[in-house]
């Protein structure tokens, strides 16, 4: 029994194959119901803006990883070679390293970023609250999570690093230098939506409005931050209102389409969408609206990560140190003695 991945993220792929290898969560549930028929035993799915990626337990680490590529072409109505050279295959010591890079943030568009060591522990947490973890996997993610905040507290890799979100942010603030007069929608309460709104709070920000898909939670978030709420019905009718709107959900379709802004009177000149599949139809791009996805975002992710890049061999220092403690916890386990790295 062996730990394989497979994934791509915006280092092999681009938006596009991103989105052509991208499953939502229906498609997350029904790979996982599946998992026994692919060879799967344990398996944890990470799913964000930029990065898809299946970590599984397998006797077979190579016939399992054919069998999901096969399943997930299927299921995209794809050939598999198609797909295949949008994937990177890592297996054993291998898989474990990019794991553990992944959560220290040095596999990241941001250089040292927070948000994606939040979701991976709260990826691994909906796995094995879910019962497709076991007890290697529990401990392998749970000390990806150790790693990712002893990266933080032990180097300077996150000191001033730039999240997802407030890239975004301060891609609105280069764009339109007059933004603090502007209205501004942002759609979706998730972990990127949240630091958005906080980081344009934080800023003082006049004019800001929130819309999620249970409109419960964004009244009761508008309510406590003294912001503005509407129903997520309203969207449609209402996005042309906004001078900016940046989104940040999980949607099959996209939610902002031309007629949204073809009306003469349509105030929007910038959407930013971070959401994976993409929020915003491409088309709503023209003279008049500047739409920017996360791939656009490179090129503002890149400014001032000079110092932070000098951290990475620290970083994979103690990436190296957590990978013998793992090591020695698993041949305690062979050996079925207790061990001084886990329990």
């Amino acid at each position: 029994m062996d730990m394989g991945q497979l994934g791509t993220s915006h280092k092999r792929a681009s938006l596009n194959e991103l989105e052509s290898v991208h499953l939502n969560q229906e498609l997350r549930d029904e790979l996982c119901a599946q998992k026994q028929d692919l060879g799967i035993q344990e398996i944890v799915i990470l799913s964000t803006c930029n990065r898809s990626e299946i970590y599984y337990i397998s006797d077979d680490l190579d016939q399992t990883k054919t069998n999901i590529i096969n399943w997930v072409a299927d299921k995209k109505g794809l050939q598999a070679f198609d797909l295949e050279p949008l994937y990177v295959f890592r297996k054993e010591d291998e898989a474990v390293k990019h794991l553990f890079s992944v959560a220290s943030g040095i596999e990241s568009m941001v250089l040292g970023e927070n948000e994606i060591l939040t979701q991976v522990k709260d990826g691994y947490a909906a796995y094995q609250e879910a019962g497709h973890t076991g007890p290697y996997f529990n401990k392998v993610f749970q000390m990806a999570t150790a790693v990712g905040k002893r990266v933080r507290t032990e180097t300077d890799i996150s000191r001033g690093a730039y999240s997802v979100s407030s890239i975004a942010i301060e891609a609105i603030r280069e764009i339109m230098l007059d933004y603090f007069g502007r209205k501004i929608l942002v759609v979706g309460l998730g972990v990127m939506g949240r630091r958005a709104l906080k980081k344009l709070m934080a800023l003082g920000h006049p004019s800001l409005t929130i819309i999620n898909r249970t409109d419960s939670k964004a009244e009761t978030f508008a309510k406590e931050e003294r912001i503005f709420s509407l129903p997520y019905s309203k969207l449609a009718e209402s996005a042309h209102e906004y001078d900016i709107i940046l989104t940040a959900v999980s949607s099959r379709e996209h939610l902002l389409n031309p007629d949204h802004f073809s009306s003469d009177n349509s105030k929007t000149e910038l959407v930013i969408d971070l959401g994976l599949p993409r929020n915003a139809n491409p088309a709503i791009n023209s003279d008049k609206l500047n739409l920017i996805s996360v791939d656009g975002l490179k090129a503002i992710a890149e400014k001032n990560v000079a110092s932070r890049k000098e951290c990475v061999e620290e970083v994979l220092g103690i990436i190296a140190d957590e990978m013998t403690k793992l090591s020695q916890w698993v041949e305690g386990k062979k050996r079925g003695a207790p061990s001084s790295t886990g329990k």
